[in-house]
């Protein structure tokens, strides 16, 4: 009788350690598999580097997210003082000039957008644009006469 109970406890563990053989064999022989499941614990110093990759793109996006988020908060204001009549056309043009140099991809943006002979046109279409954006409908009429007029002026002085 013992020796059956010997059997009844000896077995699971066969079965449980052939289970687990095979299992390691399959994970072995498909690194795939293993890498999908997660158990690939030979590439700890690779997932590592991946780890570390991951948190420097995620740090480098941040900071352009940060820059971005700036330069909008920057031309919202811009943007405010033209509506509010405290600064020209010309002026907002200006200093959205100096905002888009350093970044190529925003002048190339507007040139494809707006129409104009000349970037500085572009932008200031641009400029209009974004401020009309930000008027409340009953006051738009008036500040697109405004600011056509300054456009109009502007492009006449050259």
């Amino acid at each position: 009788m013992t020796k059956l109970f010997a059997n009844l406890q000896t077995r699971p563990r066969i079965v449980t350690a052939a289970l687990f053989a095979v299992a390691f064999v399959a994970l072995v022989s498909h690194p795939t598999l293993a890498q999908s499941l997660g158990a690939d614990v030979w590439n700890v110093s690779n997932l590592r580097d991946q780890v570390r990759a991951a948190t420097d793109e995620s740090a480098r996006l941040s900071a352009e997210d940060d820059t971005v988020l700036n330069r909008i908060a920057v031309k919202e204001s811009i943007v405010r003082e033209l509506i509010e009549g405290r600064a020209t056309l010309t002026e907002a043009t200006d200093r959205f000039t100096q905002l888009n140099a350093a970044r190529p991809q925003a002048m190339d943006a507007i040139r494809f957008a707006f129409p104009g002979t000349t970037d500085r046109e572009k932008t200031a279409r641009n400029v209009i644009s974004f401020a009309l954006g930000r008027t409340p409908p009953a006051a738009r009429a008036a500040l697109s006469a405004r600011l056509e007029a300054e456009f109009q002026q502007a492009v006449a002085a050259g």
